[in-house]
């Protein structure tokens, strides 16, 4: 598989003739979205969909396939597969499972969505905004940044579920400073718990 960082937690995943895209969200959509086999959308909140991107994306391509929970009826004016937990369905060579972890906790007063986490040949998990939990992964695409997460809570999360290999998301909100101040403390935490940690810029790949 090979994994493609977009911005923020959009994420392309590709097997052989399959493409996957996950959370295109409003902070910037990919230019191919109209291209992919398939869209995969985690939760609701408007920095993991853009309905207007998606819909238009399903206007131009009428094959286009999308993924998402119940609560995607009330973004697109569009059909998709509603999935939730413990699904499974394949996209060419991928094997999909649903796994639906609680979205962090933002503010004590705001209501959050059903959110979705994607596991992809039992080796890659997008957990959405979850530290979901599947110990001794492949590779997780693991939450860094947002109004709901510390750095202690990236700490702990690879102190007790040690993936193999981890790929940041989720920082769409920080600027070049905070970018590079968090990158440091992610190369300490992964040397820390002798994992690795692949540090992935928007445009950039890795082979997994």
């Amino acid at each position: 598989m090979k994994i493609t960082r977009r911005i923020h937690s959009c994420v392309e995943i590709s097997d052989g003739d399959t493409t996957v895209v996950l959370d295109p969200g409003g902070f910037g959509t990919p230019d191919n979205l109209a291209e992919v086999d398939a869209v995969l959308i985690t939760h609701i909140h408007p920095d993991h969909v853009d309905a207007d991107a998606l819909t238009a994306a399903r206007a131009t391509n009428p094959e286009l396939r999308i993924y998402g929970p119940e609560g995607l009826r009330e973004l697109i004016d569009a059909d998709y597969n509603v999935v939730a937990d413990g699904d499974t369905f394949s996209l060419g060579s991928l094997n999909v499972e649903v796994r639906e972890t609680p979205h962090e906790k933002i503010i004590n007063s705001k209501e959050l969505p059903e959110n979705l986490g994607y596991l992809f040949n039992d080796t890659v998990l997008h957990p959405g905004d979850s530290m979901a939990a599947i110990p001794d992964m492949e590779v997780v695409l693991v939450p860094i940044s947002g109004p709901w997460l510390r750095m202690l809570m990236v700490d702990e999360y690879l102190a007790a579920h040690r993936p193999k290999r981890f790929i940041g998301v989720h920082d769409g909100v920080d600027n070049d400073n905070g970018l590079t101040l968090r990158g440091g403390l992610l190369r300490q935490l992964a040397k820390d718990h002798g994992v690795e940690y692949l540090p992935l810029k928007p445009g950039e790949s890795v082979e997994v």
